[in-house]
């Protein structure tokens, strides 16, 4: 801020130099100094900055910045209007000279319009000594004041003194505060400022350096830029870093709010609710509290699925204990008849010996008749421990499906398909009867039964021929099981295989049916292994939802074959579950 003295006296410019503390008034009007505008950009010119106006040798004058702006040809500038040279020195624009005549005519515009301010606060007064910068003139003094044409830093009795003058009245003073920026000294050259920044990578720890440094010293072809463009461009950079960082925030506050949003989700928590005037709170259910009701209800339902299950299957177990307890005492109660029978005839037979000899010879007869129904009874009891169910104990099976099966033997049928030539028959035979057998091509069907530990599996092995492989629907009904056989050394006819197993498995009667997959003929050097196999049938994809295994094996050695055979046990029998009791 500039203080207009227009009367001298120390008396009078020490209230106007402490009016400059006080609240002020920024109030010059751009278009009262529309005359002093630069002709090149339109702008105002400055007392000081960019727009400070400086003369060419042709008398033309233009502000600082539109000089910097304008192409060198060789050490000269040309005028935009009138295209005269302008020699440039060493210091560059900065060596042209200001126009005085143009600053002193803006100053006095300035001055003109000021307003009156008030006297300075204490408040303020108190505000600018807090910076604590000890007065130029005197150091014992605290300065509130800074002479931006001097260059010094002042109290308000040092102001009075030395610009007690009507000259040095007119020094612009303003409060530190609103000290204006200044470039630091060289460290290189103390007096000169610093006034451009080097831009070379190995002069990036200290890039600062005055016109000297540029043009003479250690800063010499090096890429440069004026400090304030350079400080432009950095404070452009970080305005966009901070906007960044902000729209960064930003997003992190909205995914803060989502989580927090989620977490409530989960949580569940207390809504207000309004009903019939009345506004009333009600908790709210999470999805946590959901999935537990989800679980327990599932549950619930398992434990009544399971009660169920256990009460059939203890009335099927008291079924066959009442049948076979009423089956056995019959058999007894049948015993005791005969054993009394026996005993009759012994009775009969030693009284006979006692009589005479008239009576035994007439008692022949009858005495034959009895000993032939005895050794009847007696050939038929040869017989009977065959048949008597003498092992007290149950053979209990449960199947997967959580049902009974009581007996010995639990009874399964599988039907094996593939191609033709895949091994299906042989795999049969060395099931059943251990031993390879080289066959031919099936036409029409094979049946066999195979025990494997408490189970009877009725195996149909069908015929794999092109003709054939229509007629494989009509052995769907009551599948429990399929056995697919691929012959793993024929390449050339793995696509074939996997078409036929791609139909297979959408078959609405084998839905429910587990499906075993017998790489065969893996001894052969040419094999596909059981690994490449999945990933060209696709069967994660194509057996999905399915109870599926894929086992390798070799049928003349029977090398896998029963550890298939132990895949299908355990799909058709619960794990754990005894096979006897």
């Amino acid at each position: 801020m500039f203080v207009n003295m227009a009367t001298g006296g120390a008396a009078s410019y020490s209230s106007c130099s402490a009016s400059v503390l006080g609240p002020q008034d920024n109030g010059v009007q751009p278009a009262d100094n529309a005359v002093l505008e630069c002709r090149l950009c339109v702008e105002v010119f400055r007392c000081q900055g960019d727009k400070v106006p400086r003369l060419l040798y042709c008398g033309h004058t233009l502000c600082h910045q539109c000089l910097t702006r304008l192409t060198l040809h060789g050490r000269a500038l040309l005028c935009p209007f009138d295209r005269q040279p302008t020699e440039i020195g060493d210091s560059g624009v900065w060596g042209l000279k200001k126009n005085f005549a143009l600053l002193e005519l803006l100053e006095k515009l300035q001055y003109s319009q000021k307003i009156p301010l008030k006297i300075f606060s204490e408040e303020a007064l108190a505000r600018e000594k807090e910076l604590a910068i000890a007065c130029d003139e005197n150091e014992m003094h605290t300065a509130v004041l800074y002479c931006t044409t001097c260059g010094t830093h002042l109290c308000l009795e040092c102001s009075d003194i030395t610009h007690a003058t009507r000259t040095l009245a007119r020094h612009k003073r303003v409060a530190l505060s609103e000290k204006p920026r200044e470039n630091p000294k060289c460290s290189y050259h103390p007096m000169h400022l610093v006034e451009f920044t080097c831009l070379e990578d190995e002069c990036k720890m200290s890039p600062l350096m005055c016109y000297i440094c540029k043009d003479y010293g250690r800063h010499v072809r090096h890429k440069h830029a004026l400090l304030e463009t350079e400080a432009e461009s950095v404070r452009s950079s970080i305005i966009s870093a901070v906007q960044h960082i902000k729209s960064f925030g930003e997003e992190v506050s909205e995914s803060a709010h989502k989580l927090a949003s989620v977490i409530q989700q989960i949580e569940g928590g207390m809504t207000v609710v309004q009903s019939d005037g009345v506004t009333s709170t009600q908790q709210v259910p999470g999805t946590a509290e959901q999935a537990r009701s989800k679980i327990k209800e599932y549950f619930n339902e398992l434990h009544q699925n399971l009660n169920r299950q256990e009460l059939a299957a203890l009335t099927t177990v008291d079924t066959h204990i009442r049948e076979k307890l009423c089956m056995l005492r019959q058999q007894q109660e049948d015993m005791a008849i005969l054993l009394g029978q026996v005993s009759s005839v012994c009775h009969q037979c030693e009284v006979t010996l006692q009589q005479d000899d008239t009576k035994v010879v007439l008692a022949k007869h009858e005495v034959n008749s009895l000993l032939d129904t005895i050794q009847k009874q007696q050939q038929q009891f040869s017989e009977l421990p065959d048949q008597l169910p003498l092992d007290p104990t149950i053979p209990i099976t449960f199947t997967r499906d959580n049902r009974v099966h009581i007996g010995p033997k639990m009874e399964m049928r599988v039907v094996t398909l593939g191609l033709d030539d895949a091994g299906k028959t042989s795999i049969l035979f060395k099931l059943k009867q251990n031993e390879f057998i080289q066959t031919i091509p099936t036409i029409g069907f094979n049946v066999e039964t195979v025990e494997y530990k408490n189970l009877k599996f009725t195996i149909w092995d069908v015929g794999g021929q092109h003709k054939i492989r229509p007629l494989w629907k009509h052995y769907y009904f009551n599948t429990q099981a399929v056995i697919y056989v691929v012959d793993s050394s024929n390449k050339e006819r793995l696509q074939e295989a996997y078409n036929e197993l791609a139909k297979l498995v959408q078959e609405k009667e084998l839905r429910e049916a587990s499906l075993l997959i017998f790489a065969n003929k893996q001894d052969l050097e040419m094999c596909v292994s059981i690994e490449e196999l999945t990933e060209q049938f696709s069967l994660f994809k194509l057996c999905c939802n399915r109870s599926w295994h894929i086992q390798a094996c070799d049928a003349k050695s029977g090398y896998g074959l029963h550890d298939g055979l132990e895949w299908l046990s355990r799909q058709m029998v619960a794990t754990g579950s005894p096979e006897f009791i």
